[in-house]
């Protein structure tokens, strides 16, 4: 059995990827899109799912343009 324990000077850098995840997840949905799917992203992908939803288009806005 390995012994695998991380320095813990790694751990708030996992805690702010998490976070930078959650904050990708609450833009998404604020932008119309699946709240669960982007916070999976976002806790997997961190500051790459937050550029992701960044440039994605606003869904709420061109539902509103098709009324």
């Amino acid at each position: 059995m390995s012994n695998f324990s991380l320095d813990p000077a790694v751990y708030p850098l996992l805690i702010f990827h998490c976070f930078i995840g959650a904050i990708a997840a609450l833009l998404a949905k604020h932008k119309g899109y699946n709240f669960l799917l982007w916070l999976i992203l976002g806790l997997i992908g961190g500051t790459f799912a937050f550029m992701g939803i960044i440039v994605m288009k606003d869904q709420t806005k061109e539902s509103d343009a098709a009324k």
